[in-house]
Order: C-alpha cells, then sequence, then structure tokens
C-alpha cells in the first residue's frame, strides 16, 4: 500500500506524533516495551524529512542515533495548544468525576455504590456533576481545600 501525501501532509503527520509521544512518554521515565513499535514508527517518519523538504524540522543525533524534532519545528507546530488544551480539558474532567465518585460512595457506601449499575451511578451523579462543574467554572480550585491536616511521626505534616 502506498500513502500520498505531500509537505503540508506531512507536517501534520509530525504535529500527531508529537502529540502521540506525549501521551506515551511525557510522565513516564522510561519507555515502555508497549510504545517500543510506536517508536520505531515515529523514527521511520521523521527519517523521510528530507524527502517532503522539512530537513530543517528535523535532526539527527547521531550520538544517540535518534531523529528528534528540532526548534523550527516547535515554532512552527500548534502539537504544545493541542496538548495543553487536551490536559486542561483533563484535569477538570478527572477532578469532577473523582470527587463525584467519593462523594457518592460517602453517600451510599462503597458496597452500594458498586452494585449500582451504569445507569444507575450515571443518574445519581448528576447533581454532584453539576454541582461540582458550576463550582469550577465559577471559581476554579480556588475554593478548594484540605479540611483536616495531622501530625505525622517526626512533627511533620501528614494530610489526611
Amino acid at each position: 500500500m502506498k500513502i500520498e501525501i505531500n509537505r503540508s501532509d506531512y507536517q501534520s503527520l509530525l504535529t500527531v506524533l508529537e502529540i502521540a509521544d506525549w501521551v506515551l512518554h511525557a510522565y513516564s521515565g522510561e519507555e515502555s516495551v508497549q510504545s517500543a513499535p510506536l517508536r520505531a514508527l515515529e523514527q521511520k517518519v521523521l527519517s523521510l524529512a528530507d524527502e517532503f523538504g522539512c530537513g530543517e524540522l528535523v535532526e539527527f543525533d547521531p550520538a544517540e542515533q535518534r531523529y528528534w524534532l528540532t526548534r523550527e519545528y516547535d515554532e512552527l507546530s500548534d502539537a504544545v495548544q493541542f496538548i495543553e488544551q487536551f490536559e486542561n480539558d483533563c484535569f477538570w474532567d478527572q477532578l469532577n468525576d473523582r470527587l463525584v465518585e467519593r462523594d457518592l460512595m460517602r453517600q451510599l457506601g462503597e458496597k452500594a455504590f458498586k452494585q449500582l449499575d451504569s445507569e444507575q451511578v450515571a443518574e445519581k451523579a448528576e447533581p454532584y456533576r453539576r454541582l461540582y462543574g458550576e463550582e469550577f467554572l465559577t471559581h476554579g480550585v480556588d475554593r478548594l481545600e484540605i479540611l483536616q491536616q495531622a501530625v505525622g511521626p517526626g512533627g511533620g505534616a501528614k494530610l489526611s
């Protein structure tokens, strides 16, 4: 199979690869075995930069035997904006979801909560979702507080 792409398509593909690389590797110290084939594909695509007239966007590091996106690429790419928007949306969704689940477990008890099907959870969660959604939209994290603080061993603060 052969896919015909032009310079603009190639630049878009670089952006997609950068976003994927961030998702796969930004929060891990080392590359996982599962992501190695994806890294290999990324390297194969990056190696084609000159063929698409994008040699200034990719450089090869002989010491690491690896291709990297250049500073010039960073200046042209929208990848960082896409990543930041995703992370921001993810933060608010995760915060809301975790607080809703916590409050439902407190209200119903863990055993009763775990017996609910997904439709029942969604129905019971809706008032909490609405409450937290409005709170975060209006105040962000400004009114989130840790209500209890205990002193741990050695005299240091221990959150509980």
